[in-house]
């Protein structure tokens, strides 16, 4: 079985992401710029994320949730309530369902919570966890992490990665096709935007909150004025902003003209993607301030574009 993340952001504002922008959401759904006179932000994904490994998820931490997946059956993913040298994992029966099972641990699961891992068809981790992310290329260090199931809304499953200490939150979700099948805990690396403190090749700076919180994710690189469906669809630099029923596109993000900023501005570059905009293009304040900090806007086009 092959399944893919799509990461939430838990915005004010902004529902939570699924496939189509849907699953495990909060009832909230984005404003319409049109109707608010903000642009506000298409939910995130976390890029090129598939798994050949049932999902598996987190066993040897206590937890007090459960009976939250939209997957169920005989175990519960979240509890991990198998007995001793199983893990409860999701499978699928030729023709059936997906449901859980209790299934026997593999010697190759060595890997702790929040560990840097590679996705493939032996799952690396321990118990209860599952190598969530990207999978490895040749001479580049991991970026998928070992987590556990969770509840949304609830972290408290989630522990901190080992060895860096990174809280982890509960905002992924597991899909398989467009199935969905539960929420896992991502541990995700800070950064400042508009390239202060970027992040790894192949990440993209995204700005989650309106103080200006800033995690890396792993980007699909799409270009500016590329149609897009999720956060970090685009390259770094750039999010992707329009209309909750559609038509959204890349944009770069700037600097807000006069802007009070919580770092020395003068640190910019004030090329695109680093305060300022290509030519042609203005920073237009724009940007939901339920959302956004007012420091952060996104470049257009001079028609408005």
């Amino acid at each position: 079985m092959r399944a893919r993340a799509f990461l939430m952001l838990l915005m004010g504002g902004l529902g939570a992401a699924g496939a189509g922008a849907a699953a495990c959401s909060s009832s909230d759904t984005p404003e319409d710029p049109t109707e608010a006179g903000a642009e506000t932000s298409t939910p995130p994904k976390e890029a090129g994320q598939d798994q050949t490994s049932p999902p598996p998820t987190d066993a040897g931490t206590a937890k007090e949730g459960g009976n939250c997946t939209k997957v169920k059956g005989p175990c519960d993913l979240v509890l991990q309530d198998c007995q001793p040298g199983q893990e409860c994992v999701v499978t699928r029966p030729a023709g059936g369902s997906f449901t859980t099972t209790c299934r026997a641990v593999g010697a190759s699961q060595q890997l702790p919570i929040g560990r840097a891992c590679c996705p493939g068809a032996t799952n690396p981790c321990l118990p209860g966890l599952t190598c969530v992310g990207d999978d490895c290329v040749d001479g580049s260090a991991p970026t998928a992490r070992c987590a556990p199931a969770c509840c949304p809304g609830d972290d408290t499953s989630c522990g901190k990665s080992d060895p860096e200490g990174i809280a982890g939150a509960c905002d992924i979700t597991l899909f398989s096709n467009s199935e969905e099948l539960h929420n896992t805990c991502t541990y995700k690396e800070r950064c400042k935007p508009l390239r202060l403190e970027p992040c790894k090749p192949g990440q993209a700076c995204i700005v989650e909150d309106k103080v200006g919180t800033s995690s890396c994710v792993s980007s699909n690189g799409l270009p500016e004025g590329a149609p897009c469906g999720f956060l970090n669809d685009c390259a770094d630099g750039m999010m992707c902003f329009g209309p909750a029923d559609g038509g959204a596109k890349c944009r770069l993000l700037c600097l807000t003209p006069n802007a009070a900023t919580p770092f020395d501005a003068g640190a910019l570059e004030g090329g695109p993607g680093r305060g300022g905009c290509p030519a042609g293009e203005t920073c237009n304040i724009g940007l939901s301030p339920q959302q956004f900090p007012a420091w952060l806007s996104i470049c257009r086009f001079t028609d408005g574009g």
